[in-house]
């Protein structure tokens, strides 16, 4: 597969990105332009792009807790075609990139057109936990894969790394480190096995070269990081940059030590990717278990599991997808039939499903939507401009469908538990910018949001519209009296 010539190389990857344009206008429902669904993660990205558009500071004006790299892509598309064409093509493109490395990966272990089957299996295990698209694990991918192809490359030809490569795989690890730095374990185990390999076989990969490969990885890396921060700093000056700090590093270090909640699709995720992994390994060290490439396979799983954690979204599992395509190109010439089909059907099983989950998801919130749009249509647009979010993502996507972000720093309710400084930040923002709306899920006779825990809020603010269904998701409109 690698001798086809560059013009049938690009032919695969027009094909690729033909078919990731049809099958994410039903899947990726947050950006689709099929799709009126705004999302959960994915409506936090947009929004955060949107605030650096409109001269706001991530961070601090409006706050996330996940790396810029993900808000500068947003904030990139949405500013060169507003709305949802410019982030979904985008994305699309970047998909099909990931794509055709995993063909790429492939392709260096089978030699023929079952190469398809392992991408197409890649794919499927992708498409599971495919939730609603623009999730910081996607936006992995790329750096996930290319690392990945690299050390794969190494010990199916046996060829030497380059600097080059090494330099790379270390701009891949710095851009992951920006976006959620658990993602790229795989890639980090693959480094680890490389390196052992080499120090105890004594090969021509001496001492001193592994070192000048670390160096590299690490002027990748530094580069990355030296960009965002130098961007941050110019636009924003040090209040940015503490915030990115604060936001990427100190406030997840806050997350992990707080009793959050597990994900409520973690065991049904846990269990299904255990399975399919322990088949995959089964298989693997039964049929090479003296392969180097198979140890590479297995700590790469190990880690990313370990890296997924205990409280893990069944988002999380994409970063497993190019683990997949090694992992089944690897056993593609030693299983019988009957194998690959029940590989094929353990992956396909639940592909339908999630294809109809989303296409039946794509307009769901639209009457919510509607209802919401004329009472924001109706305001004055310098009241539009002040309007407290208090009903989380549905208040956040109404707002984002007009263009609109809110006064409140704090996106996401949970995040008050784990931070005092960001209940103080907003009750403080609340008393300076004396919001024209507050929008909230719940009366706030009946549950007073914390912020906001006044009881001058509720005679100050006078109900003014609900919708949505009474039994249901409902919005209400609070105006300053």
């Amino acid at each position: 597969m690698n001798s086809l010539s560059a013009k049938e190389k690009w032919a695969v990857f027009l094909v690729i990105f033909a078919v990731t344009i049809g099958y994410q206008l039903v899947l990726a429902v947050s950006l689709s332009p099929l799709a009126t669904y705004e999302g959960c993660d994915s409506l936090v990205f947009k929004q955060m792009g949107l605030a650096m558009l409109q001269g706001k500071v991530p961070y601090i004006d409006l706050f996330d807790h996940k790396g810029p790299v993900l808000y500068l892509i947003n904030a990139m598309c949405q500013g060169m075609i507003p709305g949802r064409w410019g982030l979904f093509l985008f994305y699309c493109l970047y998909m099909a990139a990931t794509t055709y490395v995993w063909w790429l990966m492939a392709s260096l272990i089978v030699k023929s057109r079952g190469v398809w089957w392992s991408v197409a299996l890649g794919l499927m295990s992708y498409m599971i936990v495919n939730s609603e698209g623009n999730l910081s694990e996607e936006w992995s991918l790329l750096p996930i894969s290319y690392g990945l192809y690299v050390f794969v490359r190494h010990f199916v030809e046996g060829s030497k790394i380059s600097a080059k490569a090494f330099f790379l795989v270390g701009l891949g690890m710095g851009v992951v480190t920006f976006i959620r730095i658990n993602n790229m374990a795989a890639v980090c185990c693959a480094i680890l096995v490389y390196t052992v390999y080499h120090l105890r076989q004594k090969t021509s990969v001496t001492p001193g070269c592994l070192l000048k490969s670390y160096l590299m990885m690490l002027l990748g890396w530094a580069t990355v990081i030296a960009v965002c921060c130098l961007i941050f700093w110019g636009l924003y000056g040090q209040e940015g940059l503490s915030g990115l700090v604060y936001g990427t590093f100190t406030f997840n270090f806050e997350y992990m030590g707080a009793p959050i909640a597990v994900a409520s699709d973690r065991k049904r995720a846990y269990l299904f990717f255990g399975l399919t992994t322990l088949l995959l390994m089964s298989w693997l060290f039964l049929k090479k278990r003296r392969e180097m490439l198979t140890v590479l396979i297995g700590a790469g799983y190990i880690g990313s599991f370990l890296a997924i954690g205990s409280k893990g979204w069944g988002n999380y599992f994409i970063i497993l997808a190019p683990l997949t395509v090694a992992a089944t190109a690897c056993l593609y010439g030693v299983t019988g039939r009957w194998q690959k089909a029940l590989l094929t059907l353990l992956f396909f099983a639940f592909v339908p499903f999630k294809f109809y989950m989303a296409y039946s998801s794509q307009d769901q919130d639209l009457p919510l939507y509607l209802g919401a749009d004329k009472i924001i249509q109706d305001m004055p647009q310098e009241e539009q401009q002040r309007i407290w979010n208090d009903a989380n993502f549905d208040g956040l996507a109404v707002l984002h469908r007009h263009g609109l972000t809110q006064v409140n720093r704090v996106v996401l309710y949970f995040q008050f538990f784990i931070s005092e400084s960001l209940v103080a930040s907003d009750q403080e923002r609340f008393d300076r910018v004396k919001p024209a709306w507050i929008m909230t899920s719940v009366p706030l006779q009946e549950a007073m949001p914390i912020p906001l825990d006044s009881l001058r809020t509720i005679h100050d603010y006078t109900l003014k519209a609900e919708v949505g269904e009474k039994t249901g998701r409902r919005l209400f409109f609070y105006q300053a009296n």
